[in-house]
């Protein structure tokens, strides 16, 4: 079946209640989990767009992603999941809005991705990507008062130095696919929401990391590389934690660079601020730590985590000629996906953020040890559940 404009009905009409609906898609993701449990506890009604598959329906892949949040029973009572193919030929938004809320005003919070680097089909990737946001809005169009479309920061490509805001085709070269694809998806959406009158707000955040109160990630991200890379270190050697080691390890990676990891909940709650903003559409924001740390930092903090700081040698290179050593060759593997952002000396402006959330920069905290032996916990308990 397909869109039905008689469901929409009633949806935008004034209300006594004056409840806020956010219209969500990739609800179950790291990201939007996080953002959606915020949502209803600021007393939001949350209508989740997605789509079930082997593992389960989509209703049970939303509601088993906010347990992991820690979202409580009766803040999810006010979440509802429609059953929605978002890449399929033709959308099926009937009873969307059939539900108890009373909507004064409804935002597409649009979060929904493929993020591989290197998808084995990139025309999928693209249909998800860049196809689906701008089938959805055409679709709300009318029934939404403002687009939040959740990009990358690395629609920057290539380039380096100071990248600003407002900045986005500059000619620029790709690492990926996955950069390409959110490069076009946001010049689409734009020219869209102009010709239509829609609101469009762009964020674009950096390298999200595992959140710091629990050390979780629902995947595997940039940092769980860096992890697992002193966590393979020891399990070749044999070492336990706090163990002496007198081997030199190189790391084919970029002493000068600082790779702009920023946890998941320091990235929500500015997201949600300036997607709230009078001031916000029309412009693009920056989701990025004002103050990254350099590789050797954040090498030297894991091992401490480990408890080998000053114990391993770890030596950044920008070369290691053949042969590598066994241990080497392992690292060189597990971070090669992620070097381009591991190795980045991008600076991202983030002057739009700050004018809409003064304390912008107090969100962000260093990586410190506390908070990476918790990731290392959960990474540790996560493989022994896999």
């Amino acid at each position: 079946m397909g869109f039905s404009i008689s469901s929409w009905e009633g949806i935008l009409q004034p209300s006594q209640n004056l409840v806020k609906t956010a219209i969500i898609t990739g609800a179950n993701g790291f990201i939007g989990s996080h953002v959606v449990c915020r949502l209803l506890a600021q007393g939001w009604t949350v209508q989740a767009l997605g789509r079930g598959n082997e593992a389960g329906r989509w209703e049970d892949r939303v509601f088993a992603a906010m347990r992991e949040v820690g979202s409580s029973v009766e803040l999810r009572r006010r979440l509802f999941c429609h059953e929605v193919g978002l890449s399929a030929p033709e959308l099926n938004l009937d009873g969307l809005f059939q539900t108890a809320s009373s909507a004064s005003e409804a935002t597409l919070f649009h979060l929904a991705g493929d993020t591989r680097f290197r998808p084995s089909n990139p025309g999928i990737q693209r249909r998800v990507n860049v196809q689906a946001p701008v089938k959805l809005v055409s679709a709300l169009q009318g029934r939404i008062v403002r687009v939040i479309h959740v990009s990358t920061a690395y629609v920057a490509g290539k380039r380096t130095q100071l990248i600003r805001e407002s900045e986005l085709d500059c000619g620029q070269d790709f690492w990926n696919s996955y950069e390409k694809s959110k490069f076009d998806a946001e010049l689409a959406l734009t020219a869209l929401c102009q010709e239509q009158a829609i609101p469009l707000v762009i964020v674009r955040p950096s390298i999200i990391i595992n959140d710091r109160e629990s050390g979780r990630a629902s995947t595997f991200t940039h940092l769980n590389a860096m992890v697992e890379v002193v966590s393979r270190i020891q399990e070749y050697y044999g070492i336990a934690d706090g163990q002496v080691v007198s081997k030199t390890i190189r790391l084919l990676a970029d002493a000068r660079a600082s790779p702009n990891l920023a946890a998941v909940d320091s990235i929500v709650p500015p997201l949600l601020q300036i997607a709230e903003s009078a001031a916000a559409p029309g412009k693009v924001f920056h989701l990025c730590h004002p103050r990254p740390q350099p590789n050797p930092e954040v090498m030297s903090l894991i091992c401490e985590a480990f408890q080998v700081k000053d114990r391993l040698a770890l030596e950044f290179v920008a070369d290691i000629p053949k042969p590598m050593s066994h241990t080497e060759e392992m690292i060189f593997r597990s971070l090669k996906v992620y070097a381009p952002y591991l190795n980045s000396r991008c600076e991202f402006d983030v002057s739009n953020s700050r004018s809409i959330v003064p304390d912008y920069d107090s969100f962000f905290t260093p990586l410190d040890v506390p908070y990476l032996r918790k990731v290392i916990a959960f990474q540790r308990e996560h493989r022994d559940t896999t």
